[in-house]
């Protein structure tokens, strides 16, 4: 198994990405408040606290159908052959998430996050979610993630590559962490 002090570019990509957005969801809650991480522009509009919330929930459900391909094929003997490819289907799937958003998406009901959470409670999760994202990211630079299958968490019908799967985890915190960003821009957003 590699190191990730050796992983091929696209990996290591995969890894700055991650690094981006934790870095970018840190200078944005960094100094809020419970009050500020919950407020909402709008009765229906997602505040700080979900946005993040709900990125937990879906990169948890995504993390516990990922891993477990990842092994799968590296029992399997699946070795990498490819940098990270993305069929037709997940191409189109990772770009509908990226940010700005064009098509709004009802979230699925396993993924909706909570009214209202403590920032002590969602933050420290985000953190620790993302180091198991990298580390797992970091761990697969012997297996060939284009040939590692899993179901998607959200479309059972659907097989995707666990590549695939890591890239729609990275282009869904871009997603929800640009809509985080509008709120904190929000006229009325409470200002210390």
């Amino acid at each position: 198994m590699q190191t990730m002090t050796s992983l091929p570019g696209d990996l290591e990509r995969l890894v700055s990405e991650l690094a981006a957005i934790e870095a970018d969801a840190d200078a944005l809650v960094a100094g809020l408040d419970d009050e500020q991480f919950n407020w909402s522009p709008a009765p229906a509009a997602w505040s700080i606290a979900q946005c993040l919330d709900h990125l937990n929930n879906a990169n948890t459900l995504y993390l516990a159908r990922v891993r477990p391909a990842i092994e799968q094929a590296r029992a399997r003997g699946l070795r990498r052959r490819a940098p990270l490819a993305m069929s037709w289907w997940g191409r189109r799937f990772v770009r509908s998430l990226e940010p700005p958003v064009r098509l709004k998406m009802r979230a699925p009901r396993a993924i909706v996050p909570a009214r209202r959470k403590r920032k002590a409670e969602v933050w420290p999760e985000f953190v620790r979610i993302h180091g198991h994202i990298r580390g797992l990211v970091g761990g697969s630079a012997d297996v060939d993630l284009n040939r590692a299958r899993m179901k998607n968490p959200f479309f059972a019908l659907v097989p995707m590559r666990a590549g695939t799967a890591l890239r729609v985890i990275v282009a869904h915190d871009r997603r929800h962490l640009w809509q985080a960003r509008r709120v904190r821009e929000s006229e009325g957003f409470p200002r210390s």
